[in-house]
């Protein structure tokens, strides 16, 4: 009985965003009183290569990257309720990565086919894909690659940005691609796990960076072509809002986030029940759903995001940079996609204090050398680097809020340059870094608290 409440509510919450985003792009539509506008924008969105970081409001426009955001979800939960699917927590975290990553990296062009490949992939090994639905979306990380391949790379010096330009050598490379992607992942996703053990909770992020640092080399350094990176597109009415949104995204996050915490709180019997044992939860290999129930995780999901959402406010206002962006937008959803699995606010505040952290120390070695300070909090690069550091909650839960200040810095560190490994043409490039991170952390640690050393 649990069990179906449970499936009831994760399928309801997955449906409700969807619509919500939809709704939301037909209500900026008829506020800016262009639909002409959200069809060219949703067009230039799936015709435009995506390498970290293209920003989708930038590129199409507000409206059409919610449409976009609304409609590659609802086709998920479509496709999830067509092949009745077993909805988990790893499935829930899959759909909110990829709600995620609507807003600056894929499209409902570029995520196919990776999810196909991989479907072939089960179905060759004589397993049901609707029983690893959330694998083959997890494995649409590599959608900018594929939009590259699709679009740009075959084209050359003749590519023409805003343009879509297909070709049968673009659809014969994504498609070999995306065939590769299903056959080869699997086993790099199962490597990855035994390497962090389990501190990243993006575990994909260090298995498909490595596997994209190949493939970047392959295709661009030992063939000796040169990667042009993020496409330039004018848009005027974008640039006007000085990339902001500041009030719109604030109002936005505070619906979904309250909502959620509200409908969980009436489905937990209008209490907060139990959330307190949640929060003594390390995060390590841990799943809030089994243990708990949706609603207490649906409370934990709108709490944790209203921190993220403060934080990011702070900064905004505090320091020098941009606001809500889509990547910026993208990345508080990214930050929120393990809050059914392992993180929460107690696990994940420090990783956040980390950046503050490492952001203090360079700001007094600047100013004692008498340079400027290269970077600040909300530069977009360290924006989304945070948003997946939290994905190292596992070693603030297990080790304490110092071991999670540490993890974040370090992760701050390595944030900007981790991109160019894989030529950002993989979009879970946070993953990675934290990834990097948990290796260096979990060595240190384990030598230092080797009682606490876990055996795999």
């Amino acid at each position: 009985m649990e069990k179906i409440k449970n499936d009831h509510l994760m399928r309801g919450m997955c449906w409700g965003l969807s619509i919500f985003f939809l709704a939301a792009a037909v209500g900026t539509a008829l506020y800016g009183g262009d639909w002409e506008q959200v069809y060219k924008g949703f067009v230039r969105i799936i015709g435009s290569p995506s390498a970290l970081i293209t920003d989708y409001f930038k590129v199409g426009g507000l409206s059409a990257t919610l449409f976009n955001a609304g409609l590659c979800t609802f086709v998920c939960c479509c496709i999830v309720r067509i092949l009745k699917c077993r909805l988990s927590a790893s499935f829930f975290a899959s759909y909110i990565l990829l709600l995620a990553h609507c807003f600056y990296g894929m499209n409902l062009l570029n995520i196919w086919p990776c999810f196909i490949g991989v479907a072939l992939y089960y179905h060759h090994m004589k397993k049901n894909v609707r029983d690893h639905i959330y694998v083959a979306i997890f494995y649409m990380a590599f959608a900018p690659l594929i939009s590259e391949l699709l679009f740009r790379y075959p084209l050359g010096d003749k590519f023409v940005a805003g343009e879509i330009q297909i070709t049968a050598a673009g659809i014969i490379l994504a498609g070999v691609f995306g065939l590769m992607a299903g056959f080869v992942l699997p086993g790099m996703l199962e490597g990855a796990s035994r390497m962090h053990k389990g501190y990243n909770l993006y575990n994909g992020g260090l298995a498909f960076g490595l596997v994209g640092g190949f493939i970047y080399a392959f295709l661009y350094k030992t063939m000796g072509i040169t990667s042009e990176g993020p496409v330039e597109l004018v848009n005027p009415l974008y640039d006007g809002t000085g990339d902001q949104y500041f009030v719109f995204w604030n109002v936005m996050f505070a619906v979904i986030f309250i909502g959620t915490f509200i409908w969980g709180y009436i489905f937990n019997g209008r209490q907060m029940k139990d959330y307190s044992k949640l929060l003594s939860e390390s995060g390590h290999r841990t799943n809030y759903v089994e243990a708990y129930g949706m609603p207490l995780c649906m409370i934990n999901f709108g709490l944790y995001g209203l921190m993220i959402l403060l934080y990011m406010d702070a900064i905004f206002l505090l320091t020098d940079g941009v606001a809500f962006t889509g990547p910026t937008v993208g990345a508080m959803f990214a930050a929120l996609t393990f809050a059914v699995i392992g993180q929460h606010p107690k696990n994940t505040w420090s990783i956040f204090g980390g950046y503050v952290f490492l952001y203090i120390i360079v700001a007094v070695v600047c100013a004692l050398q008498g340079r400027p300070v290269p970077w600040t909090l909300s530069t977009q690069g360290y924006i989304n680097g945070v948003a997946f550091a939290t994905g190292l909650a596992p070693i603030a839960g297990r080790y304490g809020w110092k071991a999670g200040i540490a993890a974040g810095a370090i992760s701050a560190a390595l944030c900007t340059s981790t991109g160019a490994f894989h030529g950002g043409f993989m979009i879970f490039n946070g993953g990675f870094t934290a990834g990097i991170t948990a290796l260096i952390m979990v060595s240190v640690l384990e030598h230092h608290y080797p009682h606490m050393k876990v055996n795999i």
